[in-house]
């Protein structure tokens, strides 16, 4: 009985002491909220990124978007969230108070998700689905998410441009997406279409996924939206619609793309095996990516990508 009581103690312990720790970034996330809230004009997103929840820089990104425009729908869609610890949406949800719907494909997650302080604290709804080209507009619909959107986060870790491709069923003022910088900045590459994609599946070192940045923009400027830039981090892209890009067009002065510099590889144990970019496109190169362009399906090689 001692140990059970040591043990639940310890667990409020931490619990407690979690939350003061979330408290107290928060605090600090407001005070840099209200410092670049009164930012009319940035060199590029760095300037506003700050972290909470995010993985990277998007919190402050985010937070400065939707300062300048307090008339956009508060609510946000994010697809492909795991267990929602570490997201583009929870800040969000949390300091703005915005409505959030949640799309996973894990079940595991989504029990974990629910079990946590903030599904019960706001608005947030979440769906067990695994998302393809074919289903994303019937299940987004099924789910009843508002046509007028705030904000979308796209990050499946697969097949992310055919489903942003199809997509059609929102009209988000926001959008965020996740690029794979290891297939460069300059060409329209993409994975081919799997609806049963899985990144850890598709290749042990988890490199094989996504498309490249220019694959984003090209789609997007289709679907009237323009790039507004990307974080320093390398991996998520920004866009806005038409009507918001004609007031950021002036408030961004370089819509800079960033390269990760990421050394994410795996062995085939999974461990992390720190390749160089050099190194992790010849670890894939028997693997194949589509040339939007040419429509042509090609194996992947370093020239490719220069």
């Amino acid at each position: 009985m001692i140990k059970i009581l040591k043990k639940y103690l310890s667990f409020l312990i931490k619990r407690i002491f979690d939350e003061e720790i979330q408290k107290e970034l928060i605090l600090k996330a407001k005070v840099l909220s209200l410092k670049s809230k009164n930012l009319k004009k940035i060199k590029d997103l760095s300037e506003v990124e700050f972290q909470v929840y995010s993985q990277w820089g998007e919190d402050g990104i985010i937070d400065w978007l939707i300062s300048k425009f307090p008339q956009i729908p508060k609510n946000f869609l994010e697809i492909g969230t795991q267990d929602y610890k570490e997201s583009n949406t929870r800040f969000l949800l949390i300091n703005r108070n915005w409505d959030g719907f949640l799309i996973e494909g894990d079940k595991g997650d989504v029990k974990k998700i629910k079990s946590q302080r903030v599904y019960w604290k706001h608005n947030l709804k979440i769906r067990n689905e695994f998302i393809t080209k074919d289903n994303i507009n019937d299940v987004v619909k099924s789910f009843n998410v508002p046509k007028k959107l705030g904000l979308l986060s796209l990050d499946i870790d697969g097949v992310d441009y055919w489903v942003l491709k199809e997509f059609s069923a929102l009209n988000p003022s926001i959008v965020i997406c996740e690029y794979n910088s290891l297939f460069g900045e300059k060409k329209s590459i993409t994975v081919p279409y799997k609806e049963n994609f899985i990144r850890s599946k598709e290749h042990y070192s988890n490199l094989y996924y996504g498309a490249s940045i220019q694959a984003f923009i090209d789609i997007m400027k289709t679907k009237n939206y323009f790039l507004i830039g990307t974080n320093t981090a390398g991996n998520n892209a920004f866009f806005v619609r038409k009507d918001l890009w004609k007031v950021l067009n002036k408030m961004i002065l370089n819509k800079k793309i960033f390269m990760s510099k990421f050394r994410e590889s795996r062995d085939q144990k999974g461990n992390l095996s720190f390749l160089d970019k050099r190194e992790s496109l010849n670890l894939i190169r028997n693997k194949h990516v589509i040339d939007l362009k040419s429509k042509n399906k090609k194996k992947i090689e370093l020239k490719l990508f220069t």
